[in-house]
């Protein structure tokens, strides 16, 4: 053992890390002589040369490293070379590492049969040719080569497949993020085109108030003088009325009758007109941004009375109030919102029909509907309706902002607005407002 320590050979196999460049060849003999022989023969082969001089020691350096092959002795004293390779064999760790049988029997079937069925895969007689021995190993330290290249070429690819996952993740990650920076701004875009274009509707809405509110305003003064003098006129009249009758004849009477007539049919054409600009100071509510407890009844008849020029020779109105008639809303938007519904309707009826509007609470909501007996939506398109510039009329004849800016005010008022076939013929447009909005008359 003295000239194996001296010549830097260790019999545990600890002179070399795991995971050397160079492969390892195992020589296992309990005979000194025959170890040292061995690796004599094998320098220059560009290997390392690992020594055991017991199978207990064989098997405990095929734990600690990897071996191109295993030289290894049948004969020897406690464990022999056949128990070696059979425990070689059983271990999934060291199954694949390659033994050929050193042995100084003579070559007959049994042994050789014995060697095979141990995990061996080649038999050395001793005395062993130079030449063959080499040529052996070298054999295998060149498949243990190629493994091992194998091996680095597969840790390469995984590292390749890896780093390309990475980098296909990171690109699809960022295009992820790219579509999505795409979509937002496309939203945003929209958002802001419709904003815009409700704006836009919203400053004419109020326009109109304001025109309303100054026509109604202007009506209103000389509309109190003229009411008020006629008053005067009529209590003149019947002053005079006891003592002008008698002495009229008949032609005279038959006038007087007349002037009476008059002056009782300009007193219904007065109150027709002061009811018309009440209407009108209802429908120019400036105070939008307020909620405020106001009459639906009084906000239908305005939008009624505004737009009575184009329905008023062909278009039959049914108005159903039910209860309660006051709700807490936004007056202004809800005209807004009335008057787009009401418009669509009409516009719906090419010729003659019917316009009903129905409003009340019933399951814990507040419902305005306006229903008509015109052409109707089709089904397919309804959920497309309320889009910002969405139309289904002619070209040049609607802006599609009308039911955008109504779906836009129900939902303000934290409501719905439901699209659905009338079963008369038509459409049925139902605008939902949550109860908790709404109070009863007198509270």
């Amino acid at each position: 053992m003295a000239q194996l320590q001296a010549s830097g050979v260790t019999t545990r196999g600890l002179s070399a890390a795991p995971g050397t460049a160079r492969p390892a060849v195992l020589v296992v003999d309990d005979v000194e002589a025959n170890l040292v022989s061995l690796q004599a023969l094998l320098e220059g082969m560009d290997c390392e040369v690992v020594l055991a001089q017991s199978g207990n020691a064989a098997l405990r350096e095929l734990l600690y490293r990897e071996f191109a092959v295993v030289l290894l002795d049948v004969q020897m004293p406690e464990m022999d070379g056949y128990e070696v390779a059979r425990y070689v064999s059983q271990n999934p760790q060291t199954r694949e590492v390659p033994i050929v049988f050193l042995t100084a029997m003579d070559e007959n079937t049994d042994s050789v049969l014995r060697g095979y069925g141990s995990g061996a895969v080649d038999f050395l007689f001793k005395p062993v040719n130079p030449t063959i021995v080499r040529s052996k190993v070298r054999v295998f330290l060149e498949l243990a080569r190629s493994r091992r290249q194998l091996e680095e070429s597969r840790r390469a690819l995984e590292h390749s497949n890896a780093e390309l996952a990475r980098v296909a993740s990171a690109k699809s990650e960022l295009l992820e993020q790219f579509q999505q920076a795409n979509l937002e701004l496309e939203a945003a875009y929209q958002n802001l085109t419709t904003t815009q274009s409700q704006l836009v509707q919203s400053a004419k809405m109020a326009s109109l108030g304001e025109l309303v509110a100054g026509i109604a305003h202007e009506i209103n003064n000389p509309l109190a003088f003229v009411q008020s003098h006629l008053h005067t006129v009529r209590r003149c009249l019947d002053k005079l009325d006891p003592g002008v009758r008698p002495t009229l004849a008949e032609t005279g009477l038959e006038q007087w009758e007349r002037a009476q007539s008059r002056l009782s049919e300009i007193n219904l054409g007065i109150e027709r007109i002061t009811e018309l600009v009440l209407k009108l100071r209802t429908f120019s509510r400036l105070d939008e941004g307020t909620i405020k407890s106001v009459s639906v009844k009084e906000c239908v008849e305005s939008v009624l009375t505004i737009s009575r020029h184009r329905f008023a020779d062909r278009i039959r109105v049914v108005t159903e109030y039910g209860e309660p008639d006051l709700l807490e809303c936004y007056a202004g938007l809800l005209n807004q919102a009335l008057m787009n519904l009401v418009s669509n309707a009409i516009d719906a009826i090419s010729g003659e029909g019917t316009l009903t509007i129905s409003t009340g609470a019933r399951d814990g909501e507040y419902r305005i509907c306006v229903a008509d007996t015109g052409s109707g939506i089709p089904e397919a398109l309804r959920h497309r309706v309320c889009e910002p510039f969405f139309t289904t009329k002619p070209p040049g004849q609607g802006t599609g902002l009308g039911l955008s800016i109504t779906y836009s005010i129900v939902q303000k008022h934290g409501g719905t607005l439901d699209i659905a076939s009338n079963p008369q013929g038509g459409t049925r447009m139902t605008l939902r407002i949550p109860e908790r909005v709404a109070k009863k008359g007198g509270e």
